[in-house]
């Protein structure tokens, strides 16, 4: 799979998780629809990256928030246990399942810019 259709589907899977936290889990408060904040970008620079002059600027504004879709809700979510202590509840379920499809989104990213790299080098 490369890389732009693994930016579209890890936006979706963001969207998802929001509307699925703030429909389906009672969570109604706009900090629900946080992981969409990210999934949305996200998506529409994968979209971008679909046309080829465009490949390079679209998957970085997608990395980019990606990686801020990976450190926001843990910067929430250790200040919270550093203070309150751990509470596994469905606000904390949703960050740490933002936190993680983001970061694979990210190393994926990195994985592909590395190849691509390479293969311009290689090019040369």
């Amino acid at each position: 799979m490369n890389i732009t259709k693994i930016g579209i589907n890890t936006g979706i899977i963001l969207i998802a998780l929001a509307l699925l936290g703030y429909l389906g889990g009672g969570m109604q408060s706009w900090t629900a629809l946080i992981p969409a904040i990210a999934g949305v970008p996200i998506l529409l620079g994968s979209l971008l990256a679909k046309n080829p002059d465009k490949l390079k600027l679209g998957m970085h504004i997608a990395a980019t928030f990606g990686l801020l879709g990976f450190l926001a809700p843990l910067g929430r979510i250790i200040p919270t246990a550093i203070k309150d202590g751990f509470e596994l509840k469905l606000s904390t379920g949703c960050m740490i399942k933002m936190s993680l499809v983001s970061a694979i989104f990210v190393v994926q990213c990195i994985k592909s810019f590395k190849a691509a790299r390479q293969a311009r080098s290689k090019e040369s």
